[in-house]
């Protein structure tokens, strides 16, 4: 074979400069592929997230996803967001009537999955998010409190 060379009874791998340039371009084209081809999926909980449909399909969109985990299977949205919004000061969380309010996701782009997190009433009272929320509330007032 062309990549063996006998030397005293031994073989040993010795590739010519050629091989060893196509052997790398391979195998970094099978490594690399994934991470291009696996952003090209547009997933409706990114457009939701973004707030790019109106409240109620946003909300529909991350409360299916939200069901989808065995913790939050038994989930009543309309419960939580009546209780825990009580638990906020801040006047956006307590007027928020989406779950991308309190809720955001982080993508991991090596696995091309989501970590969903919680943006809690201690954190949000204590002025954390107040650039979210001066946001927020640009957006509320813009559209009338309603996104359509």
């Amino acid at each position: 074979m062309w990549f063996l060379k006998l030397s005293k009874k031994k073989y040993f791998i010795d590739p010519s400069r050629e091989a060893r340039i196509t052997g790398l371009i391979f195998s970094s084209l099978f490594f690399l592929a994934p991470l291009f081809f696996g952003g090209c999926a547009d997933r409706p909980i990114e457009s939701a997230f973004n707030g790019e449909f109106s409240s109620e399909k946003n909300n529909k969109v991350i409360n299916e996803y939200c069901k989808a985990c065995h913790i939050h299977k038994n989930f009543d949205p309309e419960g939580h967001m009546a209780s825990v919004s009580k638990n906020y000061k801040r006047t956006y969380f307590r007027r928020a009537n989406e779950c991308r309010a309190c809720h955001y996701i982080e993508k991991n782009w090596v696995t091309n999955n989501y970590h969903r997190k919680t943006r809690s009433p201690l954190q949000a009272n204590r002025g954390k998010f107040r650039d979210f929320e001066r946001e927020g509330l640009r957006e509320l007032k813009k559209n009338g409190g309603n996104k359509e």
